[in-house]
């Protein structure tokens, strides 16, 4: 189909471009119901539409692995399967002078993600050219690295975490590898297991889980592995 005649939101080659373009700063709209499920439809409907166009660009094999569940890429269980793709992906992206870190995320039964930390500065138009949405498979998720990697204690969590955080920040000083579940009329439960490297920011060994609580797009508290608020 040519562009002209796509719905204006599948023009865009890029999540990033799409919401820079259209001004989108978040999917949160509880004053608005209607635009909140528009835009989520709309975020739906790129992220197909991309990973459709990657699907034409890979392998007759990979394309069948895909569809019949045996991809490395579509459990944890493919960790080590996954190894040799990565490193290509990570030989080719790493070098880049706004990457910070590359890395393999999964969660326990999770597909695994190529997770790339860029620098505060980068904006997509200048990584949009050579790092792509998916590769071979995987998504590959880009977010922002903090200046520096405080360390995640009980202690600290309130200071790392604060009430009022957006949830897009959550993300991007967590990760996005998180079991995100809704509870208590629309409340929502960030649940993070620290236990297939790498780690998030420096995390004290003592923890095992970390859930945060959004409620309207902002955090509103955390708990850690036994349920005891800090």
């Amino acid at each position: 189909m040519l562009d002209f005649l796509k719905p204006r939101h599948l023009r865009y080659r890029s999540v990033e471009e799409w919401r820079e373009r259209e001004n989108i700063t978040t999917f949160q709209h509880p004053e608005n119901p209607k635009l909140e499920v528009r835009l989520n439809r709309h975020l739906r409907q790129l992220r197909n539409h991309l990973w459709k166009k990657h699907l034409h660009q890979l392998t007759r094999e990979e394309r069948y692995q895909l569809k019949t569940g045996n991809h490395p890429s579509q459990s944890h269980r493919g960790f080590e399967s996954a190894a040799p793709t990565f490193e290509e992906f990570r030989s080719r992206v790493a070098a880049l002078p706004y990457v910070d870190e590359v890395a393999m995320v999964t969660r326990h039964l999770q597909p695994i993600v190529f997770r790339v930390k860029l620098a505060q500065s980068a904006n997509w138009r200048v990584w949009q050219e050579h790092i792509p949405p998916y590769y071979r498979g995987f998504e590959v998720v880009v977010n922002r690295s903090q200046n520096r990697k405080p360390a995640l204690t009980h202690e600290s969590a309130a200071r790392l975490i604060p009430d009022g955080m957006s949830e897009n920040d959550v993300y991007a000083i967590l990760g996005t590898n998180a079991r995100v579940a809704i509870v208590n009329g629309g409340q929502k439960h960030l649940s993070y297991l620290f236990q297939f490297p790498p780690l998030p920011p420096k995390v004290d060994p003592k923890i095992g889980a970390l859930t945060v609580i959004v409620s309207k797009g902002v955090v509103t508290g955390r708990k850690f592995e036994g349920n005891h608020p800090v």
